[in-house]
């Protein structure tokens, strides 16, 4: 994903710096001095009534602020540059960012994982192992509570028994591939 972020990070700068460079030179800077202000207004309002009781409400606000202008001018440039093909160039580039497709494989964890719930004993060894998958990305997730964090550690154990209770030649070849390599990690690792 860190490449994909990358590639996608570099499309978008390069398609909305190029609109907004021939969007200035044609006489558009005066309507983004304008309209970038009174949109970040607005993405700051929106940003804290979303994150009204978060103890980081202000990162949040001045984070949307931020972020909702930089939209507002990209959006202006591409459509000021080529119309309604720069709104479709906009919207795809929304559409494939690497959020977009977080939310999307988030979605699709969340579908598969209702037909993989109940006790392991009777789940099969795909389910297993999505609901690794699942509690895994759920567990890293920095906005997961405490409390929830407790209770996944505990389905991870019963999962992982279940899992060598069932096969324990495969568990041994799985359980090596089965924590996620973290920044942690990757610093043992150059440090060997």
């Amino acid at each position: 994903m860190e490449i994909y972020r990358f590639v996608w990070g570099v499309v978008a700068v390069v398609a909305t710096a190029t609109a907004l460079v021939y969007d200035v030179a044609t006489g558009g800077l005066a309507r983004l001095a304008l309209m970038a202000p009174v949109v970040a207004v607005f993405g700051a309002l929106l940003g804290f009534s979303i994150a009204e009781e978060r103890p980081d409400r202000w990162t949040w606000t001045r984070r949307a602020a931020v972020w909702t202008a930089l939209a507002a001018v990209a959006a202006d440039g591409l459509a000021a540059t080529a119309g309604a093909l720069g709104l479709l160039a906009g919207t795809v580039l929304v559409l494939v960012s690497p959020p977009a497709i977080g939310l999307g494989w988030r979605w699709v964890f969340a579908w598969s994982s209702r037909r993989s719930t109940g006790p392991p004993e009777v789940m099969v060894r795909r389910d297993l192992l999505r609901r690794w998958e699942w509690t895994t990305a759920e567990v890293r997730r920095s906005t997961t509570p405490v409390a929830r964090r407790l209770v996944l550690v505990e389905e991870r154990r019963q999962l992982l028994d279940e899992l060598q209770r069932r096969d324990p030649a495969y568990f041994a070849e799985w359980v090596v591939t089965a924590v996620p390599e973290g920044p942690l990690d990757r610093r043992r690792l150059r440090d060997r």
